[in-house]
């Protein structure tokens, strides 16, 4: 997180002075972390067992890249795997196992777990735009009052806002790719338009 913290301050900011590190440490505890906490608890509630392995080099690229004026965050990701071999977590009781899955057995499975990675693909992205329009709303209430809040609130809907747009690239290992996949019509409805919503916050436009 750290890294990341970093990267956001001189990025944003131009530099590390303690305001710009306190709006940037607001916004990636808020986007980062819940996201890959996002991605492990659905994965967990689907049966899967879920862990967070960082990328060394994906954390030092972040900070690079800000320093050249641009943003690659690739800090890591949710490693998922089954409790048990998949086809038998997915073979009904009452129905024989010994021989392999029967073809509709083998197509169910097919089907459910598309689906199931398609929404552990999805939690973290969701989770960065909940955020970003919860952050918002606050905004725009005023709670947040002014001064030295009310730009770490700013912050924080720019970093969420940028989380879920770079995630949702159809590219690699994002999630946009899984979620390109799986299914066309939610990326377009998700995905598209948290893309270009963001590129005018990425570019200060």
């Amino acid at each position: 997180m750290i890294a990341l913290v970093v990267a956001f301050s001189v990025l944003f900011g131009g530099g590390l002075d303690m305001n710009m590190i306190i709006f940037s440490t607001l916004g990636v505890a808020s986007g980062f972390l819940l996201h890959e906490l996002a991605h492990k608890f659905t994965a967990q509630h689907f049966g899967y067992l879920a862990e967070y392995r960082a990328n060394l080099m994906g954390l030092a690229l972040a900070v690079f890249s800000a320093f050249a004026g641009f943003l690659i965050a690739a800090p890591g990701a949710v490693m998922i795997s089954r409790y048990r071999p998949v086809l038998q977590a997915y073979i009904p009781e009452g129905l024989p196992s010994s021989n392999g899955p029967h073809p509709f057995q083998q197509e169910e499975l097919a089907s459910r777990m598309k689906r199931e990675m398609l929404l552990i693909s999805l939690a973290g992205p969701m989770t960065n735009i909940v955020l970003a329009a919860g952050f918002f709303i606050l905004e725009m209430s005023g709670l947040a009052g002014e001064g030295i809040w009310a730009h770490a609130v700013g912050f924080a809907i720019s970093i969420n806002l940028i989380l879920a747009a770079f995630n949702m690239l159809p590219f690699g290992p994002l999630d946009g790719k899984k979620i390109f996949d799986a299914d066309r019509r939610i990326w377009a409805l998700v995905g598209l338009p948290a893309i270009l919503i963001a590129l005018p916050v990425y570019f200060g436009i």
